[in-house]
């Protein structure tokens, strides 16, 4: 197995990582007190071509797969320990691939510009307040009308909500064409921000920049224009597009804690308790140890698990089912891992670790919403499990 990335993506690598120390880690203590992205990095993730870059190059994407999303994703969660700005990215590119993969020519042509010129933002409205991953639970429904799709329902833990309407954006989102069929009669479609939309608004424990809420809606129309995919065949689309964020949530989460590893390797370093520098007790060796042996694995998983979603997609060599599995097992680990690895770190900090101004306890909170984002660990077992034992064991 080659574990090397092409010339390109090392040169975008270096690109992004220089961008984002330069244009993001000074921003994050203003974004922490103002609760909002800053529009300068917007417009600097624009320049880059980084918004939307899973777009074709027609609609003035890069039409980057999952490997290449995931390097770019890597480096700014490391730049962005509050996990708000790598959260905007992986949401904008995950659901802006599946648009570009399902959507009609008619609505590709007339959002993905937009969202590749950092203009408008994709985003993902499935949850809603009592059903999480068992979609074959929503109330959502689509009722046709005509040539057109009529809309009632409610979207719960909204990612990016404030942005997207400030943006004119939209989201992905599930409704029931065909309650009678169950997860058969699901059907997935754009839904353009408007103002019907009943917005509230929800804070988070972390992840301050990024703004999260749900919404109301009854009597909204849509055409065939915005349906992905086929009526009906919704349910096997949207996994799609929550496989592709599960695996750049691996690789953000590794990510973001083998930096919050290296800031606590430097405060041992510094650190001096007993007449030594704290860095010279082998306990705390070991733990580092441990937390880099832990971190670098689940990061290759991450890449591993993106490699086998961009393999399947490109070239059908694997079912949807082991890349089902292999993404579950990296967001699984590296989730779970990473939390542990952060939590290390902020206590190799001692008191300062604890203080608000650590960039650990920002990385701690905001690390923790990924073992529930796009899945939680309960239900990556659950796929696990399903693929390794067989269906017919799973209830």
């Amino acid at each position: 197995m080659d574990f090397s990335f092409s010339e390109d993506q090392e040169n975008l690598r270096s690109s992004v990582r220089e961008f984002a120390k330069r244009e993001i880690a000074p921003k994050i203590r203003e974004m922490i007190k103002t609760r909002k992205i800053p529009d300068e990095i917007f417009k600097g993730l624009a320049r880059m071509n980084l918004m939307g870059m899973t777009a074709s190059e027609e609609y003035g994407g890069l039409g980057a797969d999952a490997m290449t999303t995931g390097i770019v994703a890597e480096e700014i969660a490391k730049a962005d320990p509050t996990m708000s700005i790598p959260v905007l990215f992986l949401v904008d590119n995950a659901w802006t691939n599946l648009i570009n993969k399902y959507g009609t020519n008619e609505l590709k042509s007339e959002i993905l510009p937009d969202v590749a010129k950092g203009k408008s933002i994709v985003g993902i409205a499935s949850t809603e307040p009592n059903f999480g991953s068992d979609i074959g639970s929503m109330t959502t429904v689509a009722k046709k009308n005509g040539s057109k799709y009529v809309l009632e329902g409610e979207k719960a833990f909204i990612s990016l909500i404030r942005d997207i309407k400030e943006r004119s954006g939209g989201f992905v989102t599930v409704a029931k064409t065909d309650p009678s069929k169950g997860t058969g009669g699901v059907s997935l479609f754009y839904l353009p921000y408007s103002d019907r939309l009943d917005i509230s608004y929800t804070e988070e424990m972390g992840r301050e920049g990024s703004s999260w809420g749900s919404f109301r809606f009854s009597g909204i129309e849509l055409t065939a224009k915005h349906m992905l995919g086929k009526e009906n065949g919704g349910f096997k689309i949207i996994h799609e597009g929550f496989e592709f964020a599960r695996g750049l949530i691996a690789v953000i989460s590794a990510g973001a804690a083998l930096s919050s590893i290296n800031n606590g390797v430097e405060y041992m370093k510094s650190r001096k308790a007993f007449g030594s520098e704290i860095a010279k007790f082998q306990g705390l060796q070991f733990q580092v140890a441990d937390d880099v042996a832990k971190m670098e694995a689940a990061l290759m998983m991450g890449y591993k698990a993106l490699w086998t979603y961009d393999q399947e997609q490109k070239y059908g060599r694997f079912t949807r089912f082991q890349v089902s599995k292999q993404i579950a097992v990296a967001k699984l680990i590296s989730t779970t891992w990473a939390f542990d690895a952060i939590s290390d770190a902020l206590q190799w900090q001692g008191a300062y670790g604890y203080s608000r101004d650590c960039p650990e306890e920002w990385a701690l909170r905001g690390v923790r919403s990924f073992q529930l984002a796009e899945g939680s660990r309960e239900i990556m077992k659950m796929i696990i499990a399903r693929e390794t034992i067989g269906k017919e064991y799973i209830k």
